[in-house]
């Protein structure tokens, strides 16, 4: 009964909507700026391909799916997206809605949507993540010729995937492949102890027990882990530019976090763009998505070099 329940709210708690409405302006802060435009110099004679499940290690989680436009060259830029759940739960195939999105916007990049192993309460946790993208990351960049694509990434992650996009991109990016991050309504501060302890008791309790899955122990018995696996706590001044989404009502992760964590980029210096999304909670409508897309585009094109 409590596992049910447990995925049942992973499957509300980070999901991204597919609702249809318009809604207001967004808010918007920090360096906009242009794209540079998103064409190949030199398109071949490839056609789009689509490999699905391809693998990049031996657990049936390390798996993805790889979008390949047509006219690829060792100059097509490639897109790493990073699924939510939680953590616990989730797939990648709960980012086919945005994807196709991104395809309409940028028809000339390719896109990798990776699956992980997914946190639980014995030996997979951050570190194992982390791999996990590490693998995934190398596989693109290894088979970069076989793929015809560049090794010049952006990564883009909804929710759990925000902070995890966040968090490479931030500390495990040595060989400089990432050159941008994209995070829609991620946890940026894990440590924020008021809110999970107070927030409600039936989605407090469950948020505290995913994060003791995802960090490995308590915050009570190593506090540490919580911050450090925080990008808020994690981002310097030489980080990669960043763009952030967040829904003003969002009852999940607190727009507050986003608030915090713009702010910090804007002290740090680090370039970046924060929408904030009026009367949207932890999902975006239809309209609210093209748009995010569209600023993702825009800022990964001006970025991607």
């Amino acid at each position: 009964m409590k596992k049910n329940m447990q995925l049942t709210v992973a499957g509300f708690l980070f999901m991204t909507s597919a609702a249809f409405m318009s809604c207001d302006k967004p808010i918007v802060a920090g360096n906009t700026g242009g794209g540079s435009g998103g064409g190949n110099p030199n398109p071949s004679a490839l056609a789009k391909r689509v490999i699905t499940d391809t693998p990049y290690g031996p657990d049936p989680k390390q798996q993805m799916d790889i979008y390949l436009p047509a006219g690829r060259n060792s100059n097509t830029k490639v897109i790493v997206m990073i699924h939510g759940g939680a953590w616990v739960a989730g797939d990648k195939r709960d980012l086919d809605g945005i994807i196709l999105t991104f395809q309409q916007k940028w028809p000339e990049a390719a896109i990798v949507n990776i699956n992980y192993r997914l946190a639980n309460t014995t030996n997979i946790h951050h570190a194992e993540i982390m791999a996990d993208i590490k693998s995934a990351v190398a596989f693109v960049t290894g088979n970069k010729n076989s793929l015809a694509v560049s090794d010049t990434l952006a990564m883009f992650g909804a929710s759990a995937g925000g902070q995890l996009a966040l968090l490479y991109t931030y500390t495990q990016n040595t060989n400089n492949y990432v050159k941008c991050v994209g995070d829609l309504f991620g946890p940026a501060v894990l440590n924020d102890w008021q809110w999970y302890n107070s927030y409600n008791i039936f989605l407090g309790v469950f948020i505290k027990d995913v994060l003791k899955q995802y960090n490995g122990s308590t915050w009570e018995a190593d506090a540490t882990d919580y911050i450090a696996n925080s990008p808020y706590s994690r981002v310097q001044a030489n980080s990669k530019p960043t763009i952030v989404f967040h829904g003003q009502w969002d009852p999940v992760v607190p727009v507050y976090q986003s608030q915090w964590f713009s702010a910090k980029l804007a002290q740090l210096g680090v370039p970046y763009v924060y929408t904030e999304y009026p009367f949207e909670f932890h999902s975006l409508n239809a309209g609210n998505t093209v748009d995010c897309v569209s600023k993702t585009v825009n800022f990964f094109q001006r970025y991607m070099h």
